[in-house]
């Protein structure tokens, strides 16, 4: 009997990462998602989403932890979006009567937010990448209830979303769940994150100059 040789076994390369994945790395995802937070909290009909027992903080990590699950761990995704389900009744989605032009908008900010964090940091993602984002990010909001069809599939939709969104937008509503930057009683990551969320939101988003700007901005969020 002769010994058979067999070739040797080789590992095969990993497959790179997901759009969402690069973006949603580092602790910028937090500033992002508490940047859509804080144009929530201005929006009239956006702004019972934010309604729940949570800290306002704890519900940013939340989300993030969603989002970061989404593109690498389906079952703890699923784990989570149960849990958001259950935490806020289907306000997360389907806020003030069901509407499902909320779950849209909601989504679209967030996506909107990330985006323009990402490009604030100086990492802006190509348009080719950026529309990957918007298409990989559909399925994170369809965890949490939202219907397929009610939701942004290209850049050009978020955006219209977006607009949306900024023609609702109350700048003179009170924040109510969401402190300021400038509140000496904050611990210093909150304060510092609240600040940089403010920074990187457009003026039509936020009352009064950003705190941080260009440079000061992009070297701060490279910071964390």
């Amino acid at each position: 009997m002769t010994a058979t040789t067999r070739a040797p076994v080789t590992a095969r390369p990993a497959a790179p990462p997901s759009v969402s994945q690069v973006l949603h790395a580092g602790p910028t995802l937090e500033v992002a998602l508490l940047a859509a937070a804080l144009v929530e909290e201005r929006h009239p009909r956006l702004r019972p989403a934010l309604e729940d027992e949570r800290h306002p903080w704890r519900r940013v990590l939340d989300a993030a932890a969603l989002l970061r699950a989404a593109s690498c761990d389906p079952v703890r995704a699923m784990a989570l979006a149960a849990r958001e389900r259950a935490l806020d009744g289907g306000r997360h989605v389907l806020a003030e009567g069901h509407d499902p032009d909320l779950a849209a908008l909601r989504h679209a900010l967030r996506v909107h937010t990330v985006l323009l964090t990402a490009a604030a940091a100086g990492e802006a993602p190509t348009r080719a990448a950026a529309e990957r984002y918007v298409r990989e990010q559909r399925c994170t909001a369809v965890l949490l209830g939202a219907e397929p069809d009610d939701l942004s599939a290209t850049s050009d939709e978020v955006a219209a979303d977006v607009a949306a969104v900024r023609a609702e937008v109350d700048l003179d509503a009170p924040a109510r769940s969401l402190t300021g930057y400038d509140d000496d009683s904050l611990p210093g990551s909150w304060a510092q994150a609240c600040r940089l969320a403010v920074s990187v939101l457009p003026s039509w988003a936020r009352r009064g100059p950003a705190p941080e700007s260009g440079a000061d901005l992009r070297a701060r969020l490279r910071e964390l």
